[in-house]
């Protein structure tokens, strides 16, 4: 299922976007605020970096101490092949059509699923939705349903 990393970090995202309600702006930004917290948390705690697949705090906690440690320089030894071929330059650009794609950044969904994610996306909706009726949407909704 998910780690408590992920679902830490998707309730402080929620937290956060309901805590946009408190801004010193109209009521339609307020919500977009929200939305835009709300789904960078999302991403947050989906993204995963490297090549192994790692959570960002692991890649970037890597990152720092590999560029913290001392490094062992070696001398510049020749080429083992020749960088230019002499074969047709037509040839050596096909052959290179069918590498591998690496992707540095993934999401995953496998390891979270999308349930915590809708769960934590209605609830901020609905605790939108009862802000907005407790500040005039009711009125508004009976004026439709008259």
């Amino acid at each position: 299922m998910f780690n408590d990393r992920d679902l830490g970090i998707l309730g402080a995202g929620a937290l956060l976007a309901v805590l946009c309600l408190f801004l010193p702006v109209s009521f339609v930004g307020k919500v977009v605020v929200g939305f835009l917290v709300l789904v960078g948390f999302m991403a947050l705690a989906l993204l995963r970096l490297g090549p192994d697949r790692v959570p960002p705090e692991v890649w970037l906690t890597r990152r720092f101490r590999y560029s913290r440690q001392s490094r062992k320089y070696v001398n510049q030894q020749n080429a083992t092949r020749p960088l230019h071929s002499t074969q047709n330059p037509d040839r050596n650009a096909s052959s290179f059509t069918a590498q591998t794609v690496i992707h540095p950044i993934e999401f995953a969904w496998d390891e979270i699923g999308v349930y915590p994610l809708v769960t934590a996306l209605l609830g901020v909706v609905g605790v939108y939705f009862a802000v907005w009726l407790a500040n005039g949407g009711a009125e508004e909704l009976s004026i439709w349903f008259k």
